[in-house]
């Protein structure tokens, strides 16, 4: 699944956001499950959803040791408990933790973007900013856009059927 695209919402008075029909629509519940995990997104002003079963596989996926070094076993004493999973409810909303949207600053008005593989969860106001300097920044990918394209095109297609 591949989540594209903006939108504006609300944290209503009970820390639940509304999940846009559009990126719900991304999601399978018998591939990626019932609901998201949402995490501290870097930077640190915002937050990231993954769909469940998408983050346990990205998760399992990581090296694991029965005994990790210094560095692997503070990060993931870190992360791990930092996460939590947010169910959506039958209107399609999640419950977002208090603790994490203090901790990203987060206020009642978020814009919800997607970025590729997880959803992002932003200030209205740092979006915004960071839109009007998409055009200066966009020079700067240009090159990571056409490799991405000639990558795609070197790699066969779907078959037709």
């Amino acid at each position: 699944m591949i989540f594209i695209g903006s939108s504006q919402h609300s944290v209503d008075a009970k820390n639940r956001l509304a999940i846009p029909a559009k990126f719900r629509s991304r999601i399978d519940p018998e591939r990626d499950g019932n609901g998201f995990v949402v995490i501290c997104g870097q930077p640190s002003d915002r937050l990231w959803l993954y769909p469940e079963r998408y983050f346990e596989a990205l998760a399992s996926r990581a090296r694991s040791r029965l005994i990790p070094d210094g560095d692997q076993l503070r990060f993931d004493q870190l992360y791990f408990p930092s996460a939590e999973p947010a169910e959506l409810d039958s209107q399609g909303r999640i419950l977002i933790p208090e603790r994490m949207l203090h901790a990203a600053g987060l206020g009642r008005e978020v814009v919800i973007c997607g970025v590729r593989d997880h959803l992002e969860i932003r200030r209205p106001e740092d979006w915004e900013k960071e839109s009007k300097e998409a055009g200066a920044l966009w020079v700067q990918y240009q090159d990571k856009a056409r490799e991405a394209y000639e990558d795609v095109r070197r790699q066969p297609g779907p078959e037709a059927g």
